[in-house]
């Protein structure tokens, strides 16, 4: 969907994002990490051209958005900040039916359109459509601002920060949302963020970037398995890194069905993280958990030393 071919630019004479080449599958997200000032923002605000790059290209299904009218391409990708950015003056409705309003389309399939949005983040239409921004939660609006970047259907959403000025407890609940609703609609998304835990709960691929440079990009197992280097090792954690890694990694992989069940108890599936088997044997006071792979019809036993690796 994305594909960056040696990207540079530069501001006052530094080089924000220095030669940088990768590519993002169609309907999957991928998380850009790294430090401040690595160069994530500027990368991602090239993609809808709030930027330009100094050299090489960017590719949007196989397209060089230079030769784009900026208005044509951002009517094609969704774009949600840490700020929001609703206007305060406009109904949750209006605020949400920016972009289809502007398209021309029809009133009753933007009405339509947003009662379907409003369901789809999580808030009822009938208590939401017709309030004004103050009157939300911050969660309630970045949803907003989630919604209304979905609005018009696009190819592409481009998220910078979008859950950074919200308490951990709802940050988590819009990661699950986001991830819910990506996974419905199989839109492309590219996010910024400085949370090492959003990246790998929400990355289909992660690519950090420091000081401007692709470092490494990979799937987040792969990345938190085999680091580049140790300046990724220390990103993802250093001494606890192997935590994070239990967070991409399944039951299913570390289980052995060769043999029959030697757990007993409410079995946790197979799909499950290693993180939230660890959690339950810390929780039950136990060092083995039944499994169930219901997929498969097999069962078999997790023990508190395939967590470590085999």
């Amino acid at each position: 969907m994305i594909r960056f071919d040696a990207v540079t630019k530069s501001f006052g004479g530094r080089k924000a994002v220095d030669d940088v080449s990768f590519a993002v599958e169609p309907g999957t997200v991928c998380a850009l990490v790294g430090t401040s000032g690595s160069g994530k923002s500027t990368l991602l605000r090239m993609v809808n051209r709030l930027e330009n790059p100094d050299s090489g290209r960017i590719l949007f299904d196989g397209v060089d958005i230079a030769g784009l009218a900026p208005v044509e391409l951002r009517r094609r990708i969704g774009y949600v900040i840490q700020s929001i950015g609703l206007f305060p003056h406009w109904t949750v409705a209006r605020n949400i039916a920016t972009v289809p309003r502007l398209l021309g389309w029809e009133r009753g399939r933007v009405e339509a359109r947003v009662s379907e949005l409003l369901d789809l983040v999580g808030l009822e239409p009938e208590i939401h459509a017709q309030r004004y921004p103050d009157q939300l939660s911050g969660g309630q609006q970045q949803r907003v601002g989630v919604a209304r970047a979905l609005a018009a259907d696009p190819e592409l959403l481009l998220m910078d920060e979008p859950f950074g000025a919200v308490d951990p407890l709802t940050r988590r609940s819009l990661q699950e949302s986001l991830a819910a609703i990506q996974k419905r609609t199989g839109t492309t998304v590219l996010l910024v963020t400085h949370d090492v835990e959003e990246a790998i709960r929400l990355g289909g691929t992660i690519a950090m970037l420091e000081h401007g440079r692709l470092v490494q990009a990979g799937a987040p197992a792969a990345v938190l398995a085999h680091p580049a280097s140790e300046q990724v090792a220390r990103f993802f954690g250093g001494p606890l890194l192997g935590l994070h890694l239990l967070q991409v990694l399944n039951v299913g992989e570390r289980t052995d069905f060769s043999a029959a069940p030697a757990a007993d108890g409410e079995p946790i599936p197979a799909g499950a993280t290693l993180e939230e088997a660890l959690a339950r044997m810390i929780a039950d006071g136990v060092a083995h958990l039944p499994v169930l792979d219901a997929a498969n019809g097999r069962r078999g036993t997790l023990n508190l030393t395939d967590l470590v690796g085999r």
